[in-house]
């Protein structure tokens, strides 16, 4: 059995965050291990953390994901970053030349997010 998917959550609303964890909960390979409310909090997270996926909102307080996305891909290249976002898709296409594997838009994580999680994992495992 391979070692389960370590996710980080980095979003500033704290219901969103256990909305993302009760998603995915059900996926007995993904661990959560840990959570931020800020983007400078979510990249001292990932340095401390070293997640395997790192969920991130574009829109937080103190540092956005737009400027925390380039420093979390500098701090751990091997993650890969997938963007939740309540914007339109063309706003989230920017986060995608940062550097992002992906990304859900919020109101549809209840779908989305467990398969673009999977396939992040597996595209990192495999190289």
């Amino acid at each position: 059995m391979s070692e389960p998917t370590r996710i980080l959550i980095v979003d500033d609303d704290p219901q969103f965050r256990e909305i993302v964890r009760l998603v995915l909960r059900r996926a007995p390979d993904f661990e959560f291990v840990g959570e931020a409310g800020d983007g400078q909090a979510g990249v001292e997270a990932v340095e401390r953390l070293r997640p395997d996926v790192v969920l991130l909102d574009l829109m937080m307080p103190v540092v956005d994901g737009f400027a925390a996305l380039p420093m979390i891909r500098a701090a751990h290249p091997d993650a890969a970053v997938i963007i939740l976002t309540a914007l339109d898709a063309e706003e989230a296409a920017e986060g995608m030349l940062l550097g992002a594997a992906g990304f859900v838009e919020k109101r549809h994580i209840a779908d989305r997010l467990e398969s673009l999680v999977r396939v992040c994992a597996e595209v990192r495992q495999n190289g």
